[in-house]
C-alpha cells in the first residue's frame, strides 16, 4: 500500500490542463517521481484505461501495474466502468470518455458488437431499449478491426466501435447516448491524490510525445495491437480525470445489474 515519506498531497500542486503548462507540469512529475519513495500497485484491464498508466511507469518507478481482474492487496483497480459496477466497486475517479462510437449511425437489423458481456455489448443493450427499437441481431466479433471487416463486406449495418478507428465528427458516442459519465475508470482503495496525480502525469506525458508514448505502450502490454491504433487511441479519446456524481454512478449500476448478464441468447 502507499506510504510517502512525505504527505504527496502537500508535495504535488494540480493544475487543469492548459498546453502553457505541459511541458512543466511534466518536469515537475518527474522531478517528483525521483526524490519519492512509495510503493503503488494498480491492478488495470490491458485496454485504453491502462495507457496512460503504462506511460506514467517509466517515470515513477515505485508504480507495480498488474494486468488482471484479481483486486486483492492494490492500491487501486482500473477498468471500464461496467466491468467495476459489475464487480460492485464504485468508480472513485471518471478517466476515459467518449471512446466507444455507433457507427455509422444506429441501423439493423445486424449489429456488429466487440465482445459478448463486454461494456459495448451492456450499453448497446440499454441503448437499443432506450431507442425502443425492436428485431436487432448483436453480431459478436473478439477485435476491433474484425468488426470494421464486418461492416465494409455487409456483413452488420452497423457497429459499436472505438473510437480510434472512426474519423467522423458526427458519430454517436455510445456513453453519452445511453448517459453514463464515461467509458473508464478507477476505484482507489486509500487516499485519491496520489494515484490521480500518476494517472495524470501518464496523460501529459502522452500529449507531449504520443508516437514514443505509443511505442512505449504497445512493448508493455500483454496484447498485441498495431502502434497506429495506440496512437490513434491516445490522440482521440477524451482523457482526464473526474470524480463522477453519486446520481451518474446509480445509473451505471442500474444499467449493469438490468443488461449486464450474460446469456446464451
Amino acid at each position: 500500500m502507499i506510504n510517502a515519506s512525505y504527505p504527496l498531497n502537500k508535495l504535488i500542486l494540480r493544475w487543469n490542463y492548459d498546453s502553457r503548462f505541459v511541458i512543466m507540469r511534466v518536469m515537475f512529475y518527474k522531478l517528483i517521481s525521483r526524490s519519492i519513495s512509495i510503493n503503488m500497485k494498480i491492478i488495470t484491464a490491458p485496454g485504453p484505461v491502462s495507457y496512460p498508466l503504462i506511460i506514467a511507469g517509466r517515470e515513477f518507478k515505485y508504480l507495480e501495474l498488474q494486468f488482471g481482474k484479481e483486486s486483492r492487496g492494490a492500491d487501486a483497480i482500473a477498468d471500464s466502468l461496467v466491468s467495476l459496477a459489475r464487480r460492485r466497486l464504485r468508480p472513485t475517479v471518471v478517466a476515459v470518455r467518449r471512446l466507444m462510437v455507433i457507427y455509422p449511425e444506429f441501423r439493423g437489423p445486424n449489429v456488429g458488437v466487440w465482445r459478448r458481456g463486454s461494456a459495448a455489448d451492456v450499453l448497446i443493450r440499454a441503448f437499443i431499449d432506450k431507442a425502443g427499437v425492436g428485431d436487432i441481431n448483436l453480431v459478436y466479433a473478439d477485435d476491433w478491426y474484425s468488426l470494421l471487416n464486418m461492416l465494409n463486406l455487409g456483413q452488420v449495418q452497423s457497429a459499436v466501435l472505438n473510437v480510434a478507428l472512426v474519423n467522423d465528427g458526427n458519430a454517436v458516442f455510445l456513453e453519452d447516448a445511453v448517459g453514463v459519465p464515461g467509458a473508464c475508470g478507477i476505484y482507489i482503495n486509500g487516499e485519491p491524490e496520489p494515484i490521480i496525480n500518476v494517472y495524470e502525469a501518464g496523460i501529459e506525458l502522452a500529449r507531449e510525445d504520443p508516437e514514443g508514448s505509443a511505442e512505449y505502450v504497445i512493448k508493455n502490454l500483454p496484447v498485441k495491437l498495431p502502434k497506429e491504433f495506440v496512437v490513434n487511441v491516445l490522440r482521440s479519446v477524451k482523457y482526464g480525470v473526474s470524480e463522477p456524481s453519486d446520481r451518474d454512478v446509480d445509473r451505471l449500476i442500474s444499467i449493469v445489474n438490468t443488461y449486464g448478464v450474460i446469456t446464451n441468447e
